[in-house]
């Protein structure tokens, strides 16, 4: 029997997307469609090399090879590739790098298992940015700095032990602003003044732990104008490169919505005079419907925006990548045409093989050649019968990172010669590390 999938690939023209750096809202955008066939004949045939209770009881440990060494960056993959194999990197090179670009990891209390893996993998990170911080305004000039309890100070020393050259960068996000703190912010130079002090104190509190931060505030000031945004930023880092420096000076890297509304090429010419980085959110891709999360022609769109960046420049860029998915469920009973006909929820590692354990072996794997993802389908039998033959609908729809499509964002990140910056290290498999 054979099926078919059919959907739609949403490709970015304009929409008012609110970005941040983890999963968030995907609305509807103006689009181009195409169609996209997949059949039973292109997932990978199961093959009994294990039984399937061993599969998803026992998946394989770490062991002394890679995954480019057990040849398994695949376009043909199955369910019992990816249940046999999820947990089993290289424990034997996994400080050995195969990405000498600069690499980023976010790491989240909410994700714990991110805080191990940080520790396994270190000498693959130039930077670590825990997701801790949240900056507010308290009262006139006054602003607090919201997570402290959060920090790590035995984790940090014991990343720095392993790798005296990562750097350790906490995420601040500028969150739920009233707009009268909004305002007071914009209008007076004081208050901005405040703001930047607030986050230069926190930084030299803690010097022997922190090498700069992650900051998230375009999406959240959005209402802003650029001029005011770019005034802020660039006080915010006038402070910090003013701090006394150790071994390094302290940096300050800008979470940069993939949307031109946001940040487009005039704001990195502005801005890139005053910070070190930008790590540009190239996922989640804007669709109401079941599609890719990233797809390459789009990463490839937004990118085009940044000037291509020198050897010896010492502005880094970095290339979002997703190690998380949506699973979309079909709605039953459907819903008018003109309303979306899946549940769209966020979806991590576990939940995915949890989904896969209970799905196996009806689970099919494809691979969206165009967007460089994979998608799992689970298919269901329609009431409505087509010339007297049985007619299947996709009734689950899973975008969930692959080792080959981290791969090949790897490969595309080399070729434009810019850094990669993972959200985030707890939410993926422990053996898409093997490719850092």
């Amino acid at each position: 029997m054979k099926y078919s999938l059919f959907f739609v690939l949403i490709f970015y023209i304009v929409c008012p997307l609110e970005a941040t750096i983890g999963p968030g809202g995907r609305r509807s955008t103006t689009y181009t469609p195409a169609t996209v066939d997949f059949s039973e004949s292109s997932s990978a045939e199961e093959k009994p090399t294990t039984s399937l209770r061993s599969t998803r009881e026992n998946p394989l440990p770490p062991t002394d090879t890679n995954v480019l060494q057990r040849d398994l960056i695949q376009e043909d993959i199955s369910p019992r590739t990816i249940l046999e194999n999820h947990l089993s990197y290289c424990d034997s090179c996994s400080d050995i790098r195969q990405f000498y670009n600069p690499t980023l990891i976010y790491i989240t209390p909410w994700n714990n298992h991110g805080y191990d893996l940080a520790k396994i993998f270190t000498k693959k990170f130039d930077y670590v940015s825990p997701v801790w911080f949240r900056i507010k305004r308290q009262g006139y000039q006054m602003y607090v700095v919201e997570g402290k309890q959060d920090i790590d100070s035995l984790w940090i020393e014991t990343l720095k032990t392993k790798n005296s050259d990562v750097r350790i960068v906490p995420r601040v996000s500028f969150e739920h602003w009233s707009a009268t703190d909004l305002h007071a912010l914009f209008e007076s130079e004081d208050e901005k003044q405040h703001l930047a002090s607030t986050l230069k104190d926190l930084l030299v509190d803690n010097t022997h732990l922190f090498d700069g931060f992650v900051l998230e505030i375009l999406s959240q000031f959005h209402g802003a104008s650029k001029a005011t945004t770019h005034h802020l930023l660039s006080d915010i880092a006038e402070h910090i490169h003013a701090i006394e420096k150790t071994a390094y000076r302290k940096e300050v890297i800008l979470a940069v919505p993939p949307l031109e509304e946001y940040f487009d090429r005039n704001d990195f010419n502005v801005l890139s005079k005053h910070l070190d980085g930008f790590h540009v959110m190239t996922y989640d891709f804007p669709t109401k419907e079941p599609g890719p999360v990233s797809p390459f022609p789009w990463i490839k769109e937004v990118m085009r925006k940044f000037p291509k960046t020198r050897s010896d420049s010492s502005v880094k860029l970095f290339l979002g990548i997703n190690f998380y998915g949506y699973r979309f469920d079909y709605i039953i009973p459907p819903p008018p045409k003109d309303r979306p006909q899946y549940h769209m929820k966020h979806i991590i590692g576990r939940d995915y093989i949890d989904f896969l354990k209970q799905y196996y072996p009806t689970a099919k794997i494809h691979f969206d050649a165009r967007a460089h993802e994979h998608v799992t389908v689970v298919y269901t039998r329609s009431e409505v019968n087509v010339n007297r033959q049985a007619h299947y609908l996709p009734q689950i729809v899973i975008f969930y990172p692959s080792l080959k499509s981290i791969h090949d964002r790897l490969q595309l990140a080399m070729e434009l010669n810019i850094g990669v910056a993972i959200w985030d290290g707890g939410q993926g498999f422990d053996y898409f590390f093997d490719l850092f």
